[in-house]
Formats: C-alpha cells, structure tokens, sequence
C-alpha cells in the first residue's frame, strides 16, 4: 500500500488555500506516486493524473452519490442536490435531458452574440490605465452568456453573481451562512418561477427545455428543476470567471507568450483558421485553442470532488476499501510531470501533451459546458490580441479563500496598444 506519511499534512486543504493551489504540496503528492492516506481525515488524496482519470471513468468503482464534496461526510440528501451527485443510470437520464443544450454545434450559433458581449465590455476599457479584470470582464462575461443560454434577463447578473458566490463554498467569506443559505433559496424560488413561466409559455432557451421536459412520463419536480438550474447557473459561470482572469494574469507575467498568441492570431485569421475553439480539445494544433487549452490547465479552477469507492479496489498501488472517499485533486492532476513533462510547472501555450487535461473533469460527468467555455476564452482571447500588444500586472491580485473552486476575486491589469496590431478575427 501506498505510505502515508509523504504527502499531506493533517491541515489540508483547509489552511493551504487563499492564495490559489498548493503547488509545493502538491509536488509532494505527485513524489508518492500514487494516493496517499490523509492523517486525520480518513479519506485518499489523489493528485496524480493517471489515478484521477481512471476513478473518474469508473463510476461503477467509484461513485458519486455519497457526496462530491468533503463537507458532505457523514450527510445523506432525500433527493441529489446536483446531477453531479448522481451516478449512472440515474446520472444518464437527466443529462440527456439538457446535453443537447450544450453542443458544440449550438455554441457556434452563439459565437456572433458573445463576441458582441466580449467588446461591449472591452470597448470601455482605457489602454494605459489599470482596470480589474475580475470585475470588469471575467465576473460579467461567462454570466451574461449563461443568462442568454438559460433565457433569462441579462441585466440580472449582477444578482445571478451573488447567488452563485453564495452557493459555491468558502467564495464569499463575507457572508455568514445563515445569509447564504437564504441567497441559495432566493435563487431556487427565481429559477423554479421562471421554468413555471416557461411552461405557459416555451420559448427556444434551456429553462424551456426542462420545464417541459418528461423523462419518465412526468415532469420534473421543483426539486429536480431546482438542481438542474442552480448548478447550470454555477457552473456556467464559476471555471469560466476563474479562467479569464487567471488565464489573462498567467499571459501578463509571460509576455513572451502573448506575443506569441498574438502572432498566431493573426496568422489564423490570415489563413482563415479557427479563433473561436467552439467544439476544439487539446488535439486541435491551432493557436489559440493551444492556448485555451493551457489557461485551463494552468487555472485549474475546480479544486476536487470526492467519489467512494463501491468496493475494494487497487488505484495506484493504494489498496482501497469499499466506503473509502478519495479527493480528485484536479488542480494537482494537471500539473503532474508524469504526465505533462518535466516542465509541467511552466506555462506554455505551445504546449500539446499527449494527455487530456482534467480542467473539466473526465467520463460521465464532464462538464456539460466545456463547449461553451472554450468558445468564450477562445473568442475573448482573440478579441484582446486584436485589439492589445501587452498586457501588464498593475498591482497585486487577491485569491479567493474557497478550497472547492480557486481563482481571483480580484486583478488589477494594463492593456497596451500597439500601432500595427495584427487584423482582426471578424471573418472567423
């Protein structure tokens, strides 16, 4: 069995995040070379890639419905709160119900409307003065598209912004929990009142799709709609949020590679080539879905979930029992150097690993909309290597204190304009 002793302290993860992911600890995990025991939390922590891949393509060795999250232990629900707490064939059937939302096909025929976004909110930006990219672009933009996938009014994210900081734990240390707890409900009677709505009255958005759906004879319940919707709001913006601006922040400190992203744009745009990454993965040799690509992996902003194991099973050398937890750390799996190289703690956006990277997770419960995040990051990258020729830190970020889904709450950067940028991506 794998040794206990080289990789986690008892403190973890509670007092290792504030500053976004342990990185030195998570070296230490990768030298065990397999799952190693917490010393005080009975539950394995798994950081290598290999490991976190094989348990989340098993679902039958490793399920989910016993909680995804370690303030979960020892809680039952009498109904899943999300889909991520369902496990096959229950999981299939109510992703099937909303999965043809999230096409990729679907995502380009949104690609005109968020690009129409990106440069309503970049058009404000002034060059040369400091502006933070949390507030200003990457909180506003991913809720904007998830308002306009849901159907519901766009000029409610700011609201949509504070349910979803409510729900998501350890985000807004500001409130207390009893605020949050009654946040979260504001939001299920919100959402659960517009699918209501739609069922008088469909229209072609995802709240329609669910409201009227029908899996087993009957529609969904208000239960049911409510985690549908509250996690589709989640999700839909959270990785995204912590993608743009720890992606963005990542190319401020290397300008070396967003000269290199902005040659590369413009010589896809010059050839015709894809800027937008809507339906691209890790394969897609093309410039800026490289580069989308390594943000995700670099940002990593879901921290883990937990799956427990349905019987005893060997990962990694670590013999494990039935009823074990085991943490997914997807933040370690994606700086692993047994599966990203040597250099995996470097950022590259040339680089195309022979691995897929974990951002997303993997198996049955990828996320639903991976689609429609690279398409934004694609998109907004473009957007910025049309129109900037630097981009520079102006002052230092704040890391969220969450130990579920880690970025920035705040960060102060510079654009710069050239005076020849390369052209512009309109034709893609």
């Amino acid at each position: 069995m794998t040794a206990a002793a080289p990789g986690v302290p008892a403190d973890f993860p509670d007092a290792h995040f504030g500053g976004g992911h342990p990185y030195p600890l998570y070296e230490r995990i990768h030298a065990a070379r397999g799952p190693v025991r917490h010393p005080s939390g009975g539950y394995w922590v798994v950081g290598t890639h290999a490991e976190v891949h094989a348990a989340l393509t098993r679902p039958d060795l490793f399920r989910s419905r016993d909680g995804v999250l370690l303030s979960e232990i020892g809680h039952s629900y009498d109904a899943p709160p999300t889909i991520m707490h369902t496990d096959p064939p229950e999981h299939t059937r109510y992703r099937a119900l909303v999965a043809p939302a999230f096409r990729p096909s679907v995502m380009r025929r949104l690609e005109d409307a968020v690009r129409e976004r990106i440069g309503a909110l970049l058009d404000p930006v002034t060059p040369d003065r400091p502006f933070d990219v949390v507030a200003e672009l990457a909180v506003p933009l991913p809720l904007q598209v998830i308002c306009l996938l849901l159907g519901v009014p766009e000029t409610d994210w700011a609201r949509f912004h504070l349910w979803s900081e409510a729900i998501v734990p350890g985000a807004a240390p500001e409130l207390a929990e009893e605020e949050r707890g009654a946040l979260a409900a504001e939001c299920a009677r919100y959402l659960i009142g517009v699918a209501h709505e739609r069922r008088a009255d469909p229209r072609d958005d995802v709240i329609s799709r669910l409201a009227l759906a029908a899996p087993d004879g009957d529609r969904l319940t208000d239960t049911e709609l409510a985690m549908f919707l509250i996690q589709l709001l989640v999700a839909g913006n959270e990785t995204t949020r912590h993608a743009i601006s720890g992606g963005l922040l990542a190319l401020a400190g290397h300008p070396g590679q967003w000269a290199a992203l902005r040659a590369g744009a413009a010589g896809a745009t010059a050839g015709g080539g894809d800027a937008g990454g809507g339906d691209t993965g890790s394969g897609d040799a093309g410039p800026l879905p490289g580069a989308v690509e390594e943000l995700l992996r670099w940002t990593s902003p879901v921290v883990y979930f937990l799956r427990t194991a349905t019987r005893p099973v060997t990962l990694g050398g670590a013999e494990i029992a039935a009823g074990d937890r085991l943490m997914l750390l997807y933040g370690a799996a994606n700086r692993d150097p047994a599966a990203f190289g040597p250099d995996a703690g470097r950022f590259d956006i040339a680089r195309r690993p022979a691995v897929t990277g974990l951002a997303f997770g993997f198996g049955p419960h990828f996320c639903l909309g991976a689609a429609l995040a690279r398409m934004e990051l694609g998109l907004l990258l473009a957007e910025m290597a049309a129109r900037y020729e630097r981009i520079e830190t102006a002052g230092e970020p704040v890391h969220t204190g969450s130990t579920v889904v880690t970025g920035l709450r705040r960060c102060p950067l510079v654009v710069r304009r050239g005076r020849t940028p390369p052209a512009r991506p309109d034709a893609c």
